[in-house]
Order: structure tokens, then C-alpha cells, then sequence
């Protein structure tokens, strides 16, 4: 299966890293919790917005852990890329983008309110 996808970049990560590095272990928990939940939540929309012919392409749309501050939401039918930018012969059927986008001010809040608290 063929797997493409689209990546999000936060400026200021190094220092956000620099600063999580920094924190207790509770609040690098509860960042943890923070970046999954909210994957959840653009996972939840991507299969909403996601076109519906035969229903495999909403069934193939998974959020996963990735890491230190991090995660992936991964659309593993290979048509995936097709309908989020379209082809030649096809206009776009954005469902990926505006899910990650729907959730972005919402993470960085959180993320943000997060480090302030620890910090003090």
C-alpha cells in the first residue's frame, strides 16, 4: 500500500522542545495527552469529510502516536492523495488538510496554556 501525506510544522518547535525537555514529567503527560487527543479529534474529521464511494477510504483514515510531541494521521488507501489534490481529470476533494487545519489553533492553545502553567 502506497502511503502519502502532508506535514504540519509548528515554527518555534525547537524551543518548544527545549522547554518540554524542561517540565515535569506530569505536564510532559499531559502534553502527550494533548498532541493524541487532538490527533483523535483531526482522525474524527478527515473521516467525516472524507468523499464516500465505497466507504474503504473512511475505514483507512487512522491516528497514531508518533513520538516526542508528536503524531501522524495516516490515510492508507492509496487513492488517498488523489482525492485531496485532485488529478488532471478530477478536482480536489480536500478531507485531510482542512481536518488538520480545523484543529490547528486548538493545539497550539492548549500546548501553550500547558507550558505556561509549568513554567511558573
Amino acid at each position: 500500500m502506497s502511503k502519502s501525506g502532508m506535514k504540519v510544522t509548528f515554527k518555534g518547535v525547537d524551543n518548544l522542545i527545549t522547554k518540554y525537555d524542561k517540565q515535569p514529567q506530569k505536564i510532559k503527560d499531559e502534553a502527550t495527552d494533548i498532541i493524541n487527543n487532538t490527533a483523535q479529534q483531526v482522525e474524527k474529521k478527515a473521516v467525516e469529510l472524507a468523499p464516500v464511494d465505497t466507504g474503504y477510504l473512511k475505514q483507512h483514515i487512522k491516528a497514531e502516536n508518533n513520538g516526542l510531541l508528536s503524531a501522524k494521521i495516516i490515510s492508507s488507501a492509496n487513492y488517498s492523495i488523489y482525492l485531496e489534490k485532485g488529478t488532471r481529470r478530477m478536482p480536489p476533494q480536500p478531507f485531510m488538510q482542512p481536518a488538520v487545519s480545523s484543529q490547528e489553533d486548538f493545539l497550539h492553545q492548549k500546548l501553550s496554556n500547558l507550558l505556561k502553567r509549568g513554567l511558573l
